[in-house]
């Protein structure tokens, strides 16, 4: 069996490292020969992505240009292959209409509510709410199955596709496990994510100020944030990378995962209480969107929805160091068991091999 992956980024970034590039050793050991087409690499997204609007203008052009490029490579090669993985990319109409013809060939996997059209101030932005909301339903109604992340994007991909599965995370329960911790007087509260998911930090920040202002031994520790600075407290920040980021949530003691309600983040997959959680962390999170399915309300952490309640479940762990090991403890099993890598590509080998008589296979 042959199966082409079309990947939006390349391994640097969280969607696709998760959703497409972690599933090369099952594949491979399910016999599955694979193809990987990226449309955006990682060097595109480093040099441009995150810089002046000129830059980000840019990359915008770039990104389209390189997407009409792939699809139409792409269109050539799906012929000789069995299945095409399609992962979050909105390709233009002619390529979608071209699509339709393999759709009993394609699976279609987007893991954020990229559905949703919140009104933008900038061009830019409401050039990207005017794609999505066209785009993404014709690439759902191209697709013979859909993978989305959880049961809040399962609910819109229903409406243009018959066949949806849901594969949450996963989380590689190998690499990312618990270390053994040296004596310390210090708690850390830690945080981990990317420059666009810093401003969700600020929803909890007062809760934080007031737990070290009642405690002095706490610390605040963040990776991959933008300079997040506060009179209050002394933040350590570091740079997130593949190759640091187990060792810095192992110098975690408490994991934080805020998030405000709304259409977007209802569809966010939850990633950062999986690397808690398979860390062996306990953690206090936000009951919103896919938090309240990972999280097992005081059992594997708190889930908590005001301030006053943010600084009493931290400080209850902050106390109680035999709390943090239970809970941290059932956290690693809920992962495990649940949102494993192990489980999550056994999952996806089988969606990738279901339904191949539908056509004939290019080869087997």
């Amino acid at each position: 069996m042959r199966v082409l992956l079309i990947a939006q980024y390349g391994p640097l970034a969280a969607s696709s490292r998760t959703r497409v590039f972690q599933y090369l050793p099952y594949l491979e050991a399910a016999g599955i020969k694979t193809e990987i087409k990226v449309v955006i690499p990682d060097q595109l997204v480093t040099r441009f992505g995150h810089r002046g609007a000129a830059s980000r203008l840019l990359y915008y052009v770039v990104s389209f240009l390189r997407t009409v490029w792939v699809g139409w490579r792409c269109i050539g090669l799906i012929p000789s292959f069995d299945r095409v993985l399609i992962q979050k990319i909105l390709f233009p109409r002619p390529i979608v209409y071209l699509l339709r013809k393999y759709r009993a060939k394609i699976v279609y996997d987007f893991d954020d509510a990229i559905f949703t059209t919140e009104e933008s101030r900038s061009l830019l932005g409401r050039i990207g709410s005017w794609r999505r909301g066209n785009g993404l339903p014709r690439m759902l109604a191209c697709s013979e199955t859909v993978i989305v992340e959880n049961e809040y994007t399962a609910s819109y991909a229903r409406q243009f596709c018959d066949r949806v599965e849901t594969i949450t995370g996963p989380i590689d329960t190998d690499r990312f496990s618990p270390r053994d911790k040296p004596v310390r007087d210090v708690v850390v509260l830690g945080w981990i994510g990317s420059t666009t998911t810093t401003a969700y930090l600020a929803g909890i920040l007062e809760s934080i100020e007031r737990v070290v202002k009642a405690r002095p031994n706490v610390s605040l520790r963040l990776v991959g944030a933008l300079p997040f600075e506060t009179d209050q407290i002394v933040v350590e920040q570091f740079d997130w990378s593949i190759e640091s980021e187990v060792d810095y949530l192992a110098g975690f003691d408490i994991g934080l995962m805020p998030l405000p309600d709304d259409l977007w983040t209802r569809g966010k997959g939850g990633y950062k209480l999986l690397q808690y959680g398979a860390m062996g962390l306990p953690v206090v999170a936000s009951p919103v969107g896919v938090n309240s399915q990972i999280v097992e309300d005081g059992v594997t952490g708190f889930l908590v929805d005001s301030e006053e309640a943010w600084m009493e479940r931290i400080l209850c762990l902050v106390d109680d160091a035999g709390l943090r090991a239970r809970m941290g403890q059932a956290g690693r099993e809920r992962m495990v068991e649940q949102y494993s890598l192990a489980r999550g590509g056994r999952k996806f080998v089988r969606i990738l091999c279901e339904n191949l008589k539908n056509h004939r296979p290019a080869h087997l």
